[in-house]
């Protein structure tokens, strides 16, 4: 079976940062890549000094449209990828970050997670958490920490 590598991405430009490396390990290992967007539900109440790995998913108010755009953006970034002959499958979700990555890797089998890391400093992850520290406490698989260059 084919290693996968599972890439999690945010519509920024720094996206292309994580898909250059991914690109590159996928065609030395080689291996799948599955393409991930999470959008997060909007917490109408958040307890003060709450992390976010605490707060539940909130009934969701989303368009269907919202998911659907987010795929096409995901497959639009693997176009040029799957030219070079890499399999490719884009998914994009509903749910907090951290729980659907993880989530997303079991679903896929994934031998590696792939993820940009914005470097925030710590008054930021205080408030706020952190995906990448979420899925680096948590996976079952080993995490490749891409840091984002502005």
């Amino acid at each position: 079976m084919m290693p996968n590598l599972l890439v999690p991405l945010d519509t920024s430009a720094s996206a292309s940062q994580v898909l250059a490396q991914a690109e590159s390990l996928a065609s030395q290992l080689p291996s799948s890549l599955t393409l991930l967007h999470v959008i997060e539900p909007l917490a109408s109440y958040v307890p003060v000094g709450a992390a976010m790995d605490v707060i539940t998913t909130a009934p969701p108010d989303l368009d269907p449209a919202q998911l659907e755009n987010a795929k096409a953006r995901l497959e639009q970034l693997a176009r040029p990828l799957c030219s070079k002959g890499l399999e490719i499958t884009c998914k994009a979700v509903l749910g907090l970050a951290v729980d659907e990555i993880l989530d997303q890797a079991k679903i896929h089998g994934s031998t590696y997670i792939m993820l940009g890391s914005h470097g925030h400093g710590a008054l930021y992850h205080l408030f706020s958490g952190s995906v990448v520290t979420g899925v680096l406490k948590h996976s079952a698989c080993p995490v490749i920490v891409v840091p984002i260059r502005g």
